[in-house]
């Protein structure tokens, strides 16, 4: 049994090494749409929070990175443009999520598409978050934290809803038995 799951990770770890450029490579070149969503979401919270008047939202590119790497977040009121010049770094994370969502064995279509959906929403909140505190706070140790402990989010996530079945019985929150909830990184072997 225990051969059948090393397998199973190997093969999990050569899908995601295979998949991660590949999702980071798309991800970049979609940066700018993601950037502009993220910009008017939280142009929207910062105007209603903070009461600041924000005219207008722009995603640029700084000139210095590969790809859409050097995508950076502005915001226009009155003689003010604050921007952001590290976006595409913040907002990176989502690339090795949805690789490892997709390296992942014995997810069905609609849950695997659920689980990318769920996390993907949960970092943008993330994201949103960030950038608001960055604007409201600069560059203190908040925003700065939070920053961080997005960096492990998309690990966090893949384990919990990639693997809701298995932690829930792990943890008693299911008392189901049965072959979902015996299997090996979402896969099931015959014992």
């Amino acid at each position: 049994m225990s051969d059948l799951r090393g397998k199973a990770t190997l093969w999990l770890c050569a899908k995601f090494i295979a998949l991660a450029p590949v999702c980071l490579v798309l991800w970049l070149l979609i940066l700018p749409h993601y950037t502009l969503a993220l910009g008017h979401t939280t142009a929207a919270i910062i105007r209603i929070t903070m009461k600041t008047p924000i005219e207008s939202v722009a995603v640029t590119r700084d000139g210095e990175g590969i790809l859409n790497t050097d995508v950076a977040l502005s915001y226009r009121y009155g003689a003010h443009s604050p921007t952001m010049h590290d976006v595409g770094h913040l907002v990176t994370n989502v690339a090795p999520f949805v690789a490892l969502v997709l390296a992942t064995g014995g997810l069905g279509l609609w849950r695997r598409l659920r689980v990318l959906g769920i996390g993907i929403l949960i970092l943008f909140g993330f994201h949103v978050l960030t950038i608001v505190l960055r604007f409201s706070a600069g560059r203190t140790p908040l925003p700065t934290a939070v920053g961080f402990a997005t960096i492990t989010l998309p690990f966090l996530l893949w384990i919990v809803l990639a693997y809701w079945d298995k932690l829930s019985v792990y943890l008693g929150l299911d008392e189901r038995d049965g072959p979902a909830s015996t299997g090996n990184g979402g896969q099931t072997f015959q014992q």
